[in-house]
C-alpha cells in the first residue's frame, strides 16, 4: 500500500490562491515510482450492474427452456411417454388354447394334447466344446429316442442364434434334464440352455387309426388326415393377459388385467370304432402279406346312415401315416364290381328279370374292340343272375346295349361316380367318369365292365350302400358328433340321392346272391369263399387290368382285385369294400380274390356288433340253364 498523504496546506484566510501554487517545483532528486499502480479507465473493468443483468437473462432463458421441456413431456407428449413407460414395464402373456380331443364313436381317445416341453439353446453363450459335449451327453441320456451326441453338437456349433435340441418331452423329463444342465453355466450364461412349453399331441392308437386321425407339427398345426381338414376348429383361439413386470422381469402380483380368455378347440367323436378298425387293419395286413400284393385297403360303411366305422390301408414297409388314406385319395379302375351299374339301369327300365335267359357267346364286338369273357366258351344260356354270378363280360355288354349310353350314364352319376363323396378328409379324389362327348367307338364296351372308369374305394362303398339302402345313396361321414363348450351336437344325416327304386334295389340284392353261391357248375358263383355261416351275403368280385406305365396300354399281368359286399343281405347292416393292388395267385394265399378277406372281416363285424343271424338261408338261383 501507499503511505498516507501529508495534510494539505490550509488555504489562505482571505480565500485567495497561493501565488506559488502553480509554480514548478524546484529541481531536486526525483522520487521513486516503484510500486505505483497505473489506474485503468472505469470502462475497461466492465459494469457490475450490466454483468448481473446478463447473468439474470441467461438464467431466465435456461428456466424457460426447462419449463418448455417440462410442459412438452407432461402435457404435449404425455400419452407418448406414458405408452413408452407402459411398454417397458408391461407384458402381454399368451393364454394357449387347448387343442380339441379326437375320439372314436365310443369315447376311446385317438388324439389328445398333453403339456409338453422343448429344450433349446443359444450357442453363442457356450464357452467351449467341453461344455457343449457335457450338455450333449446329458441330453442323449435323458431323451433317448435315437438322439445322438453328433446331432446335438451339430446344432450347438451351427452358428445359429437359437436352436432346438429336443422336443416332445414331458415336463418332469425336461425338468430332470435341466437340473443336470444348469450347474454347468455361471449366472451370466444361465440362459445358454432353456426350456419352452410346447404341448405334445399324443395318438394312443398309433397305427390302426393313424392315417385317418392324421398328424400335427411341433406348433400344433394339422398336417394330414382329420387333423389337417379340421385344423382351425380343433385348434381353438388363443387368449391373452396383460401384466406388469419388475426390473428382473418378474410378474408383479396383482397386476394382471385386460384378460381375453382362450377358447379351447372343438372336440370331435369320429364314426370310427377303434376295435373294429384295429381288427380290420390286422386282417388286411396279414392278407396283403400273404397274397404278396403291393398294398390294400378296406372300407366298412353302415348302410342306414353311411357312417364309416372302419377304413384301413396297408402298404408293406410303410407305417399307416406314410401309407395315408388311399381309400379316399387314390382312384382305381373297379373291374366287375361296376357291373351293378348296368344291372341297376336295366332293372329300373324294366328290361330284365333275375331269371331271364340270355344266350351268351364267349366274345362280343363293340366298335373296333372285341371283348371276351374270362373263360373260353361257346354260346351258353345264362340267366341275368348267372351273368352277374359268373361275371360274364359278354352278357353284361349285351344287357348294356339294351340299356343304352344315356340311361347307363344317368345311373352311374346317381350312384356317385365322377364326383367327390364329401368325406371329411383332405385330398379326396373324384375319380373319372368320361363324358359321352369324349367317347370312342369302343368306350361303351369298357365302362359297363368297369374299365375306362375310375373311382375311390369309398365311392365304391357308396354305390353298394345305395343298393342296400332301398336305392337311396347317402353322403358318407367320419364325424359322429362335435362338442363345443361342453355342448355336444350329433352330426346330421348326410344329403340323400335317390339312385333307384326300392324294388330295383331289392331285386339287385337278390341277384347279388349269385356270386356268393356254392355248389355245382350251374350254381357256383365267383366268390363262394365270401359266404358266412348263419348270414346271408350279397356281393360281387372284380378284377381290373392295370395300365402299364411303360407302354400306356392295359397290362396282361398287373391287376387290381376288388370286392364289394352287403351283410346281412336280408337286413343290411354293413357294406364292405376291399381293394388289393396286384395280388399274386402263386403266393401262399393261392388266389387273387378278395373274397376270403371279406369273409374274415365281415364275420368279425357281425360278432362285434351283435348282429342276429339271418332268419333263413339265402335262396339259390340258377346261373346256367340247359340249352
Amino acid at each position: 500500500g501507499r503511505p498516507p498523504r501529508g495534510a494539505r496546506p490550509a488555504a489562505p484566510a482571505d480565500g485567495r490562491r497561493d501565488p506559488n501554487a502553480g509554480a514548478p517545483r524546484p529541481a531536486g532528486k526525483p522520487k521513486s515510482v516503484r510500486g505505483r499502480r497505473t489506474r485503468r479507465p472505469r470502462s475497461a473493468v466492465g459494469n457490475p450492474r450490466q454483468r448481473s443483468r446478463i447473468a439474470l437473462v441467461a438464467m431466465l432463458a435456461m428456466l424457460a427452456v426447462a419449463t418448455l421441456k417440462l410442459v412438452t413431456v407432461q402435457v404435449v407428449d404425455l400419452s407418448g411417454y406414458a405408452a413408452k413407460s407402459e411398454a417397458q414395464r408391461s407384458r402381454t402373456i399368451t393364454l394357449t388354447a387347448q387343442r380339441g380331443t379326437i375320439t372314436d364313436r365310443n369315447g376311446v381317445e385317438l388324439a389328445l394334447t398333453v403339456e409338453g416341453r422343448a429344450v433349446a439353446a443359444r450357442p453363442a453363450l457356450f464357452t467351449d466344446d467341453t461344455q457343449r459335449k457335457a450338455v450333449a451327453d446329458i441330453l442323449v441320456a435323458g431323451v433317448g429316442n435315437g438322439l445322438t451326441q453328433d446331432q446335438v453338437m451339430a446344432k450347438l456349433t451351427s452358428g445359429k442364434t437359437y436352436v432346438y435340441l429336443a422336443r416332445d418331452l414331458l415336463p418332469a423329463q425336461a425338468d430332470a434334464i435341466m437340473d443336470k444342465i444348469t450347474p454347468l453355466f455361471d449366472t451370466d450364461h444361465r440362459d445358454a440352455v432353456v426350456t419352452e412349453r410346447q404341448d405334445v399331441r399324443e395318438h394312443p392308437d398309433n397305427s390302426a387309426s393313424a392315417a385317418v386321425v392324421g398328424t400335427t407339427d411341433y406348433d400344433g398345426n394339422g398336417l394330414s388326415g382329420f387333423e389337417a381338414k379340421f385344423d382351425t376348429k380343433l385348434a381353438g383361439k388363443d387368449g391373452e393377459r396383460v401384466v406388469d413386470v419388475d426390473a428382473r422381469h418378474l410378474i408383479i402380483p396383482g397386476s394382471a388385467r385386460d384378460e381375453t380368455p382362450a377358447a379351447d378347440g372343438m372336440d370331435v367323436a369320429l364314426t370310427i370304432d377303434a376295435d373294429l378298425q384295429y381288427t380290420t387293419m390286422q386282417m388286411l395286413t396279414d392278407w396283403v402279406n400273404k397274397s404278396q400284393a403291393k398294398s390294400g385297403c378296406v372300407v366298412i360303411m353302415q348302410v342306414a346312415d353311411a357312417q364309416v366305422p372302419a377304413m384301413a390301408c396297408y402298404e408293406p414297409g410303410k407305417t399307416a401315416r406314410e401309407t395315408g388314406n388311399k381309400a379316399v385319395t387314390d382312384a382305381i379302375e373297379p373291374g366287375s364290381v361296376n357291373k351293378v351299374v348296368t344291372m341297376a339301369a336295366a332293372l329300373e327300365k324294366g328290361l330284365i328279370k333275375p331269371d331271364q335267359v340270355f344266350n351268351v357267346d364267349g366274345k362280343i364286338d363293340v366298335g373296333d374292340a372285341t371283348i371276351k369273357d374270362a373263360w373260353a366258351h361257346g354260346p351258353q344260356n345264362m340267366t341275368a343272375t348267372g351273368i352277374l354270378g359268373k361275371s360274364s363280360n359278354v352278357g353284361t355288354l349285351m344287357i348294356a346295349q339294351q340299356v343304352g349310353p344315356d340311361a347307363f350314364m344317368d345311373m352311374a352319376r346317381k350312384l356317385g361316380q365322377g364326383v367327390r363323396t364329401g368325406i371329411q378328409l383332405p385330398a379326396e379324389t373324384s375319380g373319372y367318369l368320361p363324358k359321352q362327348s369324349t367317347w370312342s367307338s369302343s368306350t361303351f364296351g369298357n365302362l359297363p365292365i368297369g374299365q375306362g372308369v375310375s373311382e375311390s374305394l369309398l365311392q365304391l362303398a357308396g354305390m353298394y350302400q345305395a343298393i342296400a339302402n332301398n336305392g337311396v345313396r347317402i353322403t358318407p361321414t367320419l364325424v359322429a358328433s362335435t362338442t363345443v363348450n361342453g355342448v355336444t351336437t350329433p352330426t346330421p344325416a348326410g344329403a340323400q340321392t335317390v339312385a333307384m327304386s326300392p324294388q330295383t334295389a331289392k331285386t339287385l340284392i337278390q341277384m347279388l346272391h349269385g356270386p356268393i353261391q356254392g355248389g355245382d357248375e350251374y350254381h357256383r358263383g365267383t366268390a363262394p369263399a365270401a359266404a358266412i355261416t348263419g348270414y346271408q351275403v350279397a356281393g360281387k368280385t372284380g378284377t381290373a387290368q392295370q395300365v402299364d406305365e411303360d407302354t400306356g396300354e392295359y397290362s396282361k399281368t398287373l391287376i387290381t382285385s376288388t370286392f364289394a359286399g352287403i351283410v346281412p343281405a336280408d337286413n343290411p347292416k354293413y357294406v364292405i369294400t376291399i381293394m388289393l393292388d396286384n395280388p399274386l395267385g402263386s403266393s401262399p394265399a393261392g388266389t387273387t380274390s378278395c373274397a376270403p378277406l371279406f369273409h374274415d372281416i365281415a364275420a368279425y363285424a357281425m360278432r362285434a356288433a351283435d348282429v342276429p343271424p339271418s332268419a333263413e338261408q339265402a335262396p339259390v338261383y340258377d346261373l346256367y340253364v340247359d340249352n
